[in-house]
């Protein structure tokens, strides 16, 4: 049997034996940074999928919302554009017949007791009124009382004749007017001043 005895002093022989092997050392600290770094990353990605699920929840949710809110504006657009449709025919119509409507209101109100029509005729921007009356003069006034509402622009002279009906003498007009665009007609219905 062999024995193998170290005679050197203690502290050397102690010191000898903890050398520190440098090669090994450096793989250990490599592979603890490995593992605390991948421990690391593992939190901050379950953090940030954590994060990120919930920007996804809160962004779906407000999908919907802009999706519902979407919807309720398309119903009030198509509401809108049924609306407005309305008000084109109504305007339409009263480009029409308002300014008709009015015209018949201004002979309506101009017509003499004596003075009776037989024929009116209204388009677009003017108008021919025939008929008969008793004289001359009440031709005249009738004419007159048309040009002083402010539906029409100008009377033109009345062409008169005289015409024999039923044993007495008639004279028998024809006239045309000029009426106002509608944009220019002030409403007639209402009251101009503001209320206290």
């Amino acid at each position: 049997m062999r024995v193998k005895l170290d005679l050197r002093p203690r502290e050397v022989i102690v010191s000898e034996r903890k050398k520190v092997d440098f090669l090994r050392l450096s793989a250990l600290a490599l592979v603890c940074l490995f593992l605390f770094m991948a421990g690391v990353s593992s939190v901050y990605g379950f953090i940030l999928s954590r994060r990120l699920q919930g920007e996804k929840r809160e962004l779906a949710a407000f999908v919907e919302a802009l999706q519902k809110r979407s919807t309720a504006l398309n119903k009030e657009l198509a509401e809108l554009k049924s609306r407005v449709e309305t008000y084109k025919t109504a305007l339409a119509l009263a480009k029409d017949e308002l300014p008709s409507l009015e015209f018949v209101s201004a002979v309506e109100k101009a017509l003499l007791d004596e003075v009776w029509l037989s024929k009116l005729e209204i388009r677009p921007g003017e108008a021919a009124v025939s008929g008969y009356a008793m004289s001359e003069g009440e031709v005249v006034e009738f004419a007159r009382g048309l040009l002083e509402d402010p539906l029409l622009l100008n009377v033109s002279l009345p062409v008169t004749r005289r015409v024999d009906r039923g044993g007495g003498e008639l004279v028998e007009f024809n006239f045309g007017c000029s009426i106002k665009p509608l944009s220019s007609l002030k409403v007639r219905w209402g009251s101009d001043e503001p209320k206290k």
